[in-house]
């Protein structure tokens, strides 16, 4: 059974967060100073391999990374909760409402990758794999072209103290992989993509399948130079779409 790392707020609003590949659920730190903590109640979890669930096996798929979201719900006693994911983790938050439709109130998906799977060539994989070694230059050379360099050494940071090589492969199979597109239709609550306005990887028309296929959802964008991790990069208007978009 994996950890809770935080709880924060004591709102009726209940949210899980979920965290996506290259960090832990530290990655919304900037974030978190920001949240509505009288309206909302934030769960944050670490997935198995991170942070503080680091010792447990990485989760089998994005269906594993949804079981254990619903497990930390089962844990919180919530019966009904609404899910914020960020990248991977915003994959998961759209399985978990696609796997328990009738507990999820609504989905807030930050940069989320296609439930349908990014099929990667060998090559590409490979560099994937590979930017474990230097993951500063992965993030600002394909994710977050203008991120500041305070917070990216502070991504890179605790990338190192919160995972290994190992978790990096693992997850990175996750979410290359997944195969629910087909699926969505089964949630209907009310759905929000949210993409940063300079992320090269996560666009528009990467979830244009994604949206298509959802039965209550809307895209919206964080302006500016906001890459791949908008709730580093613009945390002010990153927490306002997303709470604007959970109610």
């Amino acid at each position: 059974m994996s950890a809770i790392a935080a709880i924060e707020g004591s709102g009726d609003h209940r949210t899980l967060v979920l965290h996506g590949w290259a960090l832990d659920s530290s990655v919304w730190l900037t974030a978190r100073a920001r949240t509505d903590q009288s309206r909302f109640t934030y769960a944050y979890l670490d997935f198995p391999g991170y942070g503080v669930n680091r010792p447990e096996a990485p989760a089998d798929g994005i269906d594993g990374m949804a079981a254990v979201a619903l497990d930390a719900a089962d844990q919180l006693g919530w019966s009904t909760f609404s899910v914020l994911g960020h990248s991977m983790g915003g994959t998961t938050a759209l399985r978990v409402a696609t796997l328990a439709p009738e507990r999820v109130t609504s989905v807030v998906a930050l940069t989320p990758v296609s439930p349908a799977g990014t099929p990667l060539d060998e090559a590409t994989y490979g560099s994937f794999v590979g930017a474990w070694a230097d993951p500063g230059a992965a993030i600002r050379g394909a994710l977050a072209p203008h991120i500041d360099e305070t917070d990216l050494k502070n991504l890179v940071d605790r990338n190192r103290s919160t995972m290994d090589q190992a978790t990096w492969e693992s997850y990175l199979k996750n979410w290359t992989s997944p195969d629910f597109l087909d699926r969505m239709g089964i949630y209907e609550g009310p759905t929000t993509l949210i993409v940063g306005e300079s992320d090269p990887f996560v666009t528009a028309e990467y979830l244009g399948d994604t949206l298509a296929a959802l039965k209550n959802g809307n895209l919206k964008t964080v302006q500016g130079k906001t890459g791949h991790y908008p709730m580093v990069e613009n945390a002010p208007q990153t927490v306002a779409l997303s709470e604007q978009s959970l109610y």
